[in-house]
């Protein structure tokens, strides 16, 4: 026996999936109680093959405008809810016989935590496309018991797959560990495209698989982190391509696990964990492209504007020139922007600011009372403090707090 499931779960799911009530010619007279074939190929945007994905032909009921799965009365579904299914070949094809009573949904597994977005289905010469802001788990029909539906075409996008590996601070695996993952996406503009937090289980070896869903079909910028016991550790930021399929990472503790002390020994270090492990928001350390006027920016540590400079040479880049108030904005959005070396001097004649890389100054955004010199020595570097800016020299306490700078190139590097 069949029955409802009407599960808040499962509401959340399926509202604005689309409803595709199609009448196709299949090549057998409608005859309930016999299978129903399904066959066709699952394919990426470009036409490629889709290999070894699990596709499902799920029994679905109308619940006042939204689809939800039915189950066998006497069983559960931890992952899954039930279904008629197949996994595709080298080819991407598949077949499916299945004992249906409509409607059903036509869609890929895992359901509940998807590792692929349906992009569109193609039927005959219908198409369907999930609606609104639908995950894109599947596509609602109609078929009469009975039918072969054949040539069946699924286009869909699969998610990035982050492998990833969690170690102690002695390089052992932190194994059968609950941690948080978090991961933000940040498109070339500077704007945020998604944040994504959620709990998973490292297993034996301390390894996890999670698939995260892109929001833009464009290259993004990509920060991970997880959290355990308060502590905090992000991953070098990445950049990743629509045709990226894996990524590996691997997190490291800065400092020993409260399960790791011996007993009896001090904890007070774990306040500041977090803190000392860095930032999540920051795109430090690699690349990134400004679209409004193609420049590359980096992020990256250094002693002091001497060293920022030769770091500088090395890439063929220079100091940060920030020109309109539109280009400080993008950097913010990208950037931790405090206690960040830019590229503003006047070493080589007190009171004549110049950038770095001999472009003018036509835009400034001082701090109060900036620029100014104090008792301190001449301050003729230009650091962001919190996005203001501030002019200091060795003598000031905030040159000592300054381990970075931000570098620019007029082109991304070539990469190799």
């Amino acid at each position: 026996m069949i029955r409802s499931c009407f599960r808040r779960q499962a509401a959340a799911l399926l509202v604005g999936i689309a409803v595709f009530c199609l009448t196709v010619v299949w090549r057998s007279s409608a005859q309930p109680g016999v299978p129903t074939t399904f066959s066709g190929r699952v394919i990426d945007k470009g036409g490629n093959p889709i290999v070894g994905r699990a596709v499902a032909i799920i029994p679905v009921e109308d619940g006042n405008g939204a689809w939800f799965p039915t189950e066998v009365d006497g069983h559960e579904w931890p992952d899954d809810p039930f279904a008629f299914q197949a996994k595709t070949d080298r080819e991407g094809r598949f077949t499916i016989n299945a004992r249906i009573q409509s409607p059903v949904m036509l869609g890929l597994l895992p359901y509940y935590k998807p590792e692929a977005a349906i992009l569109k289905v193609k039927i005959g010469e219908m198409f369907a496309y999930p609606s609104g802001n639908a995950v894109g788990r599947g596509i609602v029909f109609a078929p009469e018991p009975g039918g072969v539906i054949e040539n069946i075409e699924m286009t869909a996008r699969p998610f990035l797959q982050v492998h990833g590996k969690v170690r102690r601070l002695d390089g052992t695996p932190l194994d059968n560990a609950r941690i948080k993952f978090s991961v933000r996406q940040l498109g070339f503009d500077g704007e945020s495209d998604g944040d994504i937090s959620s709990g998973t289980q490292t297993d034996v070896g301390g390894d996890f698989v999670k698939y995260i869903e892109s929001y833009t079909d464009g290259p993004a910028f990509y920060i991970m982190s997880i959290r355990y016991q308060g502590q905090h550790v992000s991953a070098k930021p990445i950049v990743v391509k629509a045709e990226d399929q894996t990524h590996k990472v691997i997190f490291t503790f800065k400092n020993p696990l409260m399960s790791d002390l011996p007993e009896g020994a001090p904890r007070s270090f774990q306040a500041d964990a977090s803190a000392a492990s860095g930032a999540v928001t920051d795109a430090r350390g690699v690349w990134i492209v400004n679209p409004a006027n193609g420049h590359a920016y980096k992020k990256i540590l250094c002693d002091d504007p001497e060293d920022a400079i030769a770091q500088a040479t090395t890439e063929g880049a220079y100091l940060v020139a920030i020109n309109d108030e539109a280009e400080q904005y993008w950097l913010g959005q990208v950037f931790i922007l405090h206690h960040t070396f830019i590229g503003l001097t006047n070493i080589e004649k007190e009171g004549q600011w110049q950038w770095h890389s001999g472009e003018p100054v036509t835009y400034t955004n001082w701090n109060t009372n900036e620029p100014a010199d104090t008792d301190k020595r001449d301050e003729d570097y230009v650091i962001l403090l919190g996005g203001q800016w501030m002019d200091i020299g060795p003598g000031d306490i905030h040159w000592r707090l300054t381990r970075t700078a931000i570098l620019e190139r007029e082109k991304p590097p070539v990469e190799k």
